[in-house]
């Protein structure tokens, strides 16, 4: 089986497939990645031919840019719509890049062959692609595929077609036609809209393929206190870009994201607890040192929330599957897209506490901090759903499961 991944946004979409593609490739399956140029890199270890034909975020948001500089390229009413996620998500994901998208994506694709195509939850370029060759096409895991609204995707996803050929489509939920994957239960989903049940696989980490260890200071920490995870995730420099090139009207009411790192960083000192926080690679200047609080570019998350008492995490759909996994509550602090409707989810489901987003208050993250840690119910709720998590199949039921997809 030949299987076509295309997969846009930040590192973190990226490791929510690679699971998938090795699996894929070690049962005997070929996989060709189409990504874009930023994220290429992250696939050029992997078996499988990598072709960097995807716009990245400046291309896609590239109207947006034009009108905050100049006033033009957009109509100002569209631009005013411009904080709400889900209408930002579903005008990003449906832009008039998908053209360029699908027709440097389609011959590479007919050369290719592929029996099905495996796509990023808001990458629809190899949607259309799929529809245009006649085969299956599933979306992977994704944060930002959970907060796309069929509804408010369906015209102008029409619009795309009819623009390259296609035959539109009357059915919103036509991006689901062969189903999507999860990697959380049904009991546990984060989809913020109406759409299929997924096949739910327990995802296993995509990080190293060598085993991690924690750095020694944090091992010889003492048990008197807890352990409380601080991390701000790749998104962080993502959002330092968007600011510095198109001004804070990308990201409405949110702070620079070094400021946030501060605040956290302030919070944690006024906890009694043991912090360690990941800057995630971010360039922090002046940031205040605290007794409590170890700081790093970058730790091995997954490692670490095994033993940590407490998660505080920007909201990111990976964090929250390994919170989940670790059986580890969390208090999250949102930023952008999918951050917020999942900083709802998580106090939905009583496995946290989710912060309104805007900038950071060190108020209100050491209250929240303080209530997760001393009310049991945040840990058991969590250990609940950790249950519900280990009992989901491994990765060979997505296998089997696409395989059947591409024999029909």
């Amino acid at each position: 089986m030949r299987v076509l991944c295309t997969v846009l946004g930040s590192v973190g979409h990226a490791n929510a497939v690679l699971p998938i593609t090795r699996a894929l490739v070690a049962a005997g399956h070929e996989v060709l990645y189409a990504t874009t140029r930023e994220l290429s890199s992250r696939f050029a270890d992997e078996e499988g031919e990598v072709v960097a034909v995807l716009p990245g975020a400046m291309e896609q948001l590239a109207p947006l840019l034009q009108y905050l500089r100049t006033g033009a390229g957009m109509s100002r009413e569209v631009a005013t719509q411009f904080g709400d996620p889900a209408f930002d998500m579903a005008w990003t994901a449906t832009g008039e890049h998908l053209i360029t998208s699908f027709q440097a994506l389609l011959p590479i694709a007919k050369e290719f062959g592929p029996d099905l195509v495996l796509r990023d939850g808001p990458e629809y370029a190899g949607c259309l692609v799929a529809e245009a060759l006649g085969v299956p096409h599933v979306s992977a895991p994704s944060g930002d595929g959970n907060i796309l609204d069929p509804l408010r995707v369906i015209g102008p996803l029409n619009e795309r077609r009819a623009a390259v050929g296609l035959p539109e489509q009357a059915d919103p939920l036509a991006i689901y036609r062969h189903g999507r994957i999860d990697c959380v239960p049904a009991s546990c989903s984060f989809a913020a809209f109406p759409i299929p049940d997924a096949v739910a696989y327990q995802q296993p980490a995509a990080g190293a393929a060598q085993q991690q260890s924690l750095p020694r200071e944090i091992g010889e920490l003492s048990a008197d206190r807890p352990l409380v995870l601080v991390t701000v995730g790749s998104e962080f420099q993502d959002a330092k870009e968007l600011i510095d090139t198109g001004g804070p009207q990308l990201a409405k009411g949110m702070s620079d994201p070094a400021d946030t790192v501060r605040a956290l960083v302030a919070a944690m000192a006024e906890l009694d607890c043991h912090a360690v926080v990941s800057t995630g690679g971010l360039d922090v200047p002046d940031l205040a040192p605290a007794d409590n609080v170890l700081v790093y570019p970058w730790i091995p998350q997954s490692v670490l929330l095994r033993c940590a008492q407490l998660f505080v995490t920007h909201g990111g759909y990976n964090s929250i599957r390994e919170s989940l996994l670790t059986g580890t509550p969390m208090v999250v602090l949102p930023q952008y897209g999918d951050n917020i409707a999942n900083a709802r989810r998580v106090g939905e489901l009583g496995v946290g506490v989710g912060l309104s987003d805007g900038p950071a208050r060190v108020e209100a993250i050491v209250a929240a901090c303080r209530q997760v840690l001393s009310e049991p119910a945040f840990t058991a709720r969590t250990r609940q759903a950790q249950r519900a998590m280990l009992a989901l199949p491994g990765v060979g039921t997505v296998v089997t499961h696409l395989e059947s997809l591409a024999s029909v």
